[in-house]
């Protein structure tokens, strides 16, 4: 059940980062260091390294990760669920490699 629910959390945030904007304005390359936020929703994505990883999480007012909550992460060689600590700190709780 634990995993379900974990699996549910990491589609809702991937679905509403997704359809939020879902009008096309402008296609945007963005690169390591660069966060982009999604319009009308408290939810903004960054790539980070070291493997050029995008990573979506619920921000609060600073930009910041919202603590003791979840977000999902995107990269060439895996997808995974993480979840932010007390002080905001990503922590991998599942990680699938893709094939």
């Amino acid at each position: 059940m634990r995993k379900f629910l974990i699996g549910f959390a990491a589609a809702v945030v991937l679905m509403s980062a997704a359809t939020a904007g879902a009008v096309a304005e402008k296609v945007l390359r963005v690169g390591v260091g660069d966060v982009v936020f999604v319009t009308k929703t408290k939810i903004s994505c960054s790539v980070a390294n070291p493997y050029k990883q995008m990573v979506c999480f619920k921000h609060n007012k600073r930009g910041g990760a919202v603590p003791n909550t979840y977000g999902a992460t995107v990269a060439n060689g895996f997808a995974g669920l993480v979840k932010f600590n007390s002080k905001g700190k990503p922590k991998m709780v599942v990680r699938k490699a893709n094939p």
